[in-house]
């Protein structure tokens, strides 16, 4: 799947979804609301990653995927999903590696953009996190998939989650029975200093074992201003 156009109209899932009131231009809206009083147990430099400044338009985070590994499973299950495009099939070593962020144009939540470049593919996808109806957070995955996400907070760490996956379409969500979830999905941001951080990726079957692992360290750069 291409990437999506640069606003969120459009995009998986932008219809029949709960509406706010008012739109947020800070990314920090949406953990606050998700985390509630666990915000002010994130540590500083988390939420500041997470913070724009006056007139900044998305926060862009840049570095290396030290390791992008697949089992051999777990290629083909990325294979057979191309067309969602969440998952690349490669196995690679020093993957430059982009992640934007920025507000949805009403209420809160994320358009999301990771890129990856392969030695011989660029692999990049989108997908759009907002809170749903029960205050939980939904994230929306091209070609239908969208999966349900738990926050935690620990010691220099916010940890994302999965809650199941759905399959979802105007507005609607069909929850997907366990043998077909692509794994349990854990995503960590270590935070190592005031301007970097680490990310560890991985997606465990229940039945297949391990499917998935990525790690690498990043830093923001100077978000987009309008």
């Amino acid at each position: 799947m291409s990437a999506a156009p640069a606003g969120d109209r459009g995009l998986a899932g932008s219809r029949g979804e709960t509406r706010f009131p008012e739109a947020s231009a800070d990314l920090a809206a949406l953990l606050r609301a998700a985390l509630g009083a666990r915000w002010k147990l994130l540590h500083p430099h988390i939420q500041a990653r997470f913070t724009l400044g006056d007139g900044e338009t998305q926060a862009e985070y840049v570095g290396n995927m030290h390791q992008v590994r697949c089992t051999r499973l777990g290629g083909l299950f990325a294979r057979l999903i191309r067309y969602a495009r969440v998952l690349p099939h490669h196995n690679a070593d020093e993957v430059p590696f982009r992640f934007d962020v920025q507000p949805v144009r009403n209420g809160l939540g994320w358009i999301k953009t990771r890129t990856y470049h392969f030695i011989d593919e660029v692999f990049s996808f989108r997908s759009r996190m907002i809170l749903g109806e029960k205050g939980e957070l939904l994230e929306h995955f091209g070609g239908g998939l969208g999966m349900r996400v738990r926050l935690e907070v620990l010691p220099n760490r916010l940890v994302f989650v999965d809650q199941g996956f759905f399959l979802h379409w105007r507005g609607l969500r069909l929850p997907l029975p366990r043998p077909f979830w692509p794994g349990r999905f854990v995503l960590v941001h270590r935070d190592l200093d005031a301007a970097h951080f680490e990310v560890t990726i991985d997606v465990v079957h229940p039945w297949f074992g391990p499917l998935f692992h990525q790690d690498g360290t990043f830093e923001r750069m100077e978000a987009a201003r309008g």
